[in-house]
């Protein structure tokens, strides 16, 4: 059988053609959805951190978060003023989160706290500084706490502590109360003092949770009173009042005197007639400013006295006759 030559050249073009169809087919087949880089690691806004320090010195600047295939965590970077190097963070984990990677497995370890794992920890965020343990036992609103503060050589004051909550071990299981929270937190300041540094430790916010009916890292409540409901068991307020008393002045009462005083002396006519006499009353003229010229009028006692012998008669006495003689004698004229 012998072809024609255009149909021949058909049948091997379609020949040649076959690989390279089945190879970009199976490209095709293997190739996946583009994706970014590092997807598990991204940042994300001040308002999503599960985590909220208090009102106060130290702000949220900024948030880093990671996937994990059992947990979550975030590092919150707070506001620094500290010469040591190093930035001001709050870490804090979620264990008990489903694995969003079906491929792969990046497991967050949450080992139990021991002493050599926070040294370890404390050495790698803090290098060369020497930090101090506190010795006292000390708790917040979530649980018992650990921390240790130290100096830098710019007296600096930093401090690193450290918090797990879990529920008990008697009541954890597989169902119920299966989820953890890890927090450490990394402070330095210049001018900061230990009491203020340790109050973000007392003040925080925990903001996040995980939507799962068995993670509870809270434990149950703790038993109610047994007090609470019975008869014959009356429970009281506390001594101090809910509303403020308001602060009133003390009220002083009045004194009277009980002392009688004696009356006053009684003049008689006597003392009432020496006290008025005519030229027994002086009177000393008050002295005129200096440099102050005028006339200075005397008082009517001045007056008599500076004239004792100078008498003018009455009109009626000017001229008598003899027979008034003895009138003037017997008093009636001067």
């Amino acid at each position: 059988m012998i072809l024609d030559r255009p149909i021949l050249a058909g049948l091997l073009r379609g020949t040649l053609c076959s690989p390279a169809l089945v190879l970009v087919a199976f490209l095709s087949a293997c190739a996946g959805n583009p994706m970014r880089l590092n997807d598990e690691t991204w940042a994300v806004s001040a308002d999503q951190a599960m985590l909220l320090p208090p009102p106060g010195d130290f702000s949220i600047v900024g948030v880093t978060q990671k996937r994990f295939s059992n947990a979550v965590q975030q590092e919150i970077a707070l506001s620094t003023n500290s010469t040591v190097p190093g930035q001001n963070v709050v870490q804090v984990r979620f264990y008990g989160t489903e694995n969003p990677n079906r491929y792969g497995d990046n497991a967050l370890s949450s080992a139990s706290l021991t002493d050599a794992r926070i040294n370890s920890e404390m050495r790698g965020t803090l290098p060369g500084l020497a930090m101090t343990r506190a010795p006292y036992v000390v708790q917040n609103d979530f649980g018992p706490f650990g921390y240790a503060v130290g100096r830098s050589s710019g007296n600096d004051l930093c401090l690193y502590a450290w918090q797990q909550l879990r529920a008990r071990q008697g009541h954890r299981g597989p169902f119920v109360d299966g989820g953890t929270v890890q927090i450490r937190m990394r402070l330095c300041d210049r001018l900061a003092s230990e009491q203020q540094l340790l109050s973000l430790m007392y003040g925080f916010t925990l903001a996040g949770t995980v939507d799962s009916p068995g993670w509870n890292p809270y434990g149950g409540p703790p038993p109610l009173d047994a007090r609470l409901g019975g008869s014959s068991a009356p429970i009281y307020p506390p001594a101090t009042p809910i509303l403020p008393v308001p602060a009133t002045s003390p009220v002083t009462p009045a004194q009277h005197s009980t002392e009688r005083r004696a009356p006053p002396p009684t003049q008689t006519s006597a003392s009432i007639s020496q006290t008025t006499a005519p030229g027994s009353l002086t009177s000393n003229p008050r002295p005129l400013p200096a440099g102050t010229q005028g006339t200075i009028v005397p008082s009517p006692g001045q007056i008599g006295a500076a004239r004792p012998g100078s008498v003018v008669p009455s009109p009626a006495c000017i001229g008598a006759n003899s027979a008034q003689s003895g009138a003037t004698q017997a008093g009636q004229c001067p």
